[in-house]
């Protein structure tokens, strides 16, 4: 074999071995969305970002849902109420100045 079709075969198994780096990255992060929260007592309902530092997170403890605000400085508490109240009774409450 001479030299240069060494190279190539090199060059072509350093193209494959990255190839299938990137592969496997991109099916591991689009299968980490996918965890099952069945029989958990905790787990992210919903998450919406406000900014690039800020989001509301909507997370479900035990028979409860919990909103919180979360940025680089803290973590508050929003809202809380039971699963099976619906949220447009808790934005009401909210609104008129109860609490939840």
């Amino acid at each position: 074999m001479d030299p240069m079709s060494q190279i190539w075969q090199v060059a072509l198994a350093l193209v494959v071995i990255i190839a299938v780096v990137v592969l496997l990255g991109v099916i591991a992060k689009r299968f980490q969305g996918f965890k099952s929260s069945n029989g958990k007592l905790l787990s992210v309902v919903e998450t919406t970002l406000l900014g690039p530092k800020e989001r509301l997170v909507l997370v479900r403890v035990a028979k409860h849902h919990i909103l919180v605000a979360i940025n680089p400085q803290c973590i508050t508490k929003l809202a809380e109420y039971q699963v099976d109240v619906e949220f447009a009774e808790v934005l009401n409450d909210v609104q008129q100045g109860g609490s939840v």
